[in-house]
């Protein structure tokens, strides 16, 4: 039944795309939309001229024979988020070192449903690629979902030596590729922060009764279990009528979501600072597809997606700081907590995760050691 449901669901935005629906963005699109990707990317630019140069190629000389392919890449982020600013990013560098055979038409917004319906259309090879955390990865290796424990890391460049070291090399098996799924790398997502309407949340037991969304991600079920609260799921596009019709209490995602949804405009009062999770969103393409690119074009992607990665994960950091003020503008109540309070609950959470389908003792023995070995 979930993959009938894919396949009318891919049919029907196929649909909806030809009769003129949908926001589709092409690595080949001038204009406002296309702006962050090309502003962004003109550093590459500058630094990819000069190796041309060198080795005595032309412009014109650079121009591939490969043949040519479009890529269809969708992700859940809204506008000005730094998701969608690497995906353009990602279309305008994947077109620029392929020789122009590699066109990347951006899809955000959930155009082609949620994450896990996204992975899954991937998966079949209804769509070319997605971006997708950890969790949702899960499903298809669960060695994946011990990457977004709770209270894990101690700091983005702690979670960058996880995912880019051992733990890279660790699920370097071809799992994914059995399901049909290519992993080209990890960008970034953030840390996650909770908000509420209700009360200013300064110590875990303040969370008690309060009713929280949450993706359907066991991770954050666990935790926020672990601290008290009433544990909802609501799906992403679902979220701010959710919260305006005070359906729940509150919510929890990284600071970039909450300052690019306007989540003050639902009555989300207090923002406490938790970080209690960190993941990031995978650059996920059909493994058939990607087997079908020659060796020049998957160089030319995993180029890309590296810039990219490292662009959003320079943004999500440095922009926190910015839209945390941003956010005391627009009147939220921003509250630093003691994050090893909040750890410190978080023994039932870890020992849950045994419970999710194929996660074994060793498993989990092993992604501590891995984070422990990057913490050295």
């Amino acid at each position: 039944m979930k993959k009938l449901f894919s396949v009318a669901l891919v049919l029907a935005m196929t649909a909806s795309m030809l009769s003129g629906c949908g926001k589709t963005i092409s690595s080949t699109d001038t204009g406002a939309a296309a702006e962050p990707a090309a502003e962004a990317s003109e550093g590459s630019k500058e630094e990819a001229a000069p190796a041309a140069q060198e080795s005595g190629e032309t412009e014109e000389a650079a121009a591939s024979s490969d043949p040519a392919v479009t890529i269809r890449l969708g992700n859940f982020n809204a506008d000005g988020e730094p998701g969608q600013n690497a995906s353009l990013l990602f279309a305008d560098l994947a077109n620029q070192y392929s020789g122009g055979s590699v066109t990347v038409e951006v899809h955000n917004n959930s155009e082609f449903g949620n994450a896990p319906e996204m992975a899954e259309q991937v998966s079949i090879g209804a769509i070319e690629a997605c971006l997708v955390c950890e969790a949702t990865l899960g499903d298809y290796d669960p060695r994946y979902h011990l990457v977004p424990m709770p209270y894990l890391y101690d700091s983005y460049e702690h979670a960058y030596a996880v995912v880019d070291g051992e733990f890279k090399d660790w699920v370097n098996d071809g799992t994914l590729e059995s399901k049909g799924l290519h992993n080209v790398g990890s960008w970034e997502y953030g840390f996650r922060s909770l908000t509420n309407s209700k009360v200013p949340v300064k110590h875990p037991e303040d969370v008690k009764g309060l009713k929280i969304r949450t993706p359907q991600e066991n991770q954050l079920i666990y935790c926020m279990e672990a601290l008290g609260a009433d544990v909802t799921q609501v799906t992403f596009n679902e979220l701010i009528s959710a919260l305006k019709q005070k359906t729940v209490d509150g919510q929890e995602n990284p600071i970039s979501t909450i300052y690019n949804n306007s989540l003050w405009e639902c009555e989300q009062h207090y923002l406490s600072l938790t970080r209690h999770e960190w993941e990031s969103m995978n650059l996920i393409i059909n493994n058939t597809f990607w087997e079908s690119l020659t060796p020049a074009q998957q160089e030319a992607i995993e180029k890309a997606s590296a810039e990219a990665s490292a662009s959003m994960r320079k943004e999500v950091q440095e922009s926190e700081a910015e839209y945390i003020e941003k956010l005391k503008e627009e009147g939220m109540e921003v509250i630093d907590v003691d994050i090893n309070e909040f750890r410190a609950q978080m023994d039932s959470a870890y020992a849950k995760m045994l419970e999710i389908p194929d996660v074994t003792q060793e498993m989990f023995d092993k992604m501590m050691e891995i984070v422990e070995n990057a913490r050295k």
